[in-house]
């Protein structure tokens, strides 16, 4: 495999929710320049450590995060990091060739009342569906047919992976926004936000851009609070 094509520098925060406010150990998987990491450190003093696999995102991490690992997940063996209240995948599961058996090493590195979160792309996005009927499955340098990606989900079987895994979801949400409304979107103002966690949580197969998930392993005690 060779290096990412682009360089990942995004927050996702609908994601940033999820992680337990207690959470003194981060492991963030698919770490990217840091941002995300960043966010959590700048809540308060905790320590969060970084997985890639491009060494430009590691260096650029590096400066962010309490530790940056470049390592290529297929076969990279967590449990040299140490043991974790929390480890987030956010948009890396599909890059893997065995999401399943990544997941299933990851219970090995969480604390007692450790927990994941996990975001996945949804295949079947509405504007996707249309490419499908036009006869079109065009890779792109990113997005939900990014050309690194090995693994396609919908909310089915995306919660199917967490659950075959060994995983109990403890929350779930459909994030998306309904295309109707985007002209509208700066005099409608936090209508807009309403109107697309009603129509994604309505239909997340059309209108969800990706599935989050908070999780922990399958009959392990109750989770820490997470942000309200």
């Amino acid at each position: 495999m060779g290096q990412p094509l682009t360089i990942y520098s995004g927050v996702n925060d609908a994601l940033l929710s999820y992680v337990p406010i207690s959470a003194n150990r981060i492991l963030d998987v698919g770490c990217g320049t840091g941002g995300f990491g960043e966010v959590l450190r700048n809540e308060r003093e905790r320590e969060v450590v970084g997985i890639t696999y491009s060494s430009e995102e590691a260096t650029l991490a590096e400066k962010r995060l309490s530790a940056v690992y470049c390592a290529d997940l297929n076969n990279f063996d967590l449990t040299v990091l140490g043991r974790f209240d929390c480890v987030v995948m956010s948009h890396v599961l599909e890059h893997l060739y065995r999401p399943d058996e990544f997941l299933m090493q990851v219970r090995s590195i969480l604390k007692p009342n450790g927990v994941i979160v996990v975001a996945l792309p949804n295949v079947v996005f509405w504007w996707q569906r249309i490419q499908f009927m036009l006869g079109r499955w065009r890779y792109t340098d990113w997005g939900i047919l990014d050309r690194t990606h090995f693994r396609f989900f919908d909310l089915y079987s995306s919660a199917e992976l967490l659950r075959e895994s060994g995983y109990e979801i403890v929350m779930r949400r459909c994030d998306g926004q309904f295309p109707l409304i985007k002209p509208l979107r700066p005099l409608i103002g936090k209508l807009g936000i309403r109107i697309d966690r009603f129509t994604s949580e309505l239909a997340p197969g059309l209108f969800a851009l990706q599935f989050l998930y908070l999780a922990k392993i399958a009959n392990s005690s109750a989770i820490p609070p997470i942000h309200s």
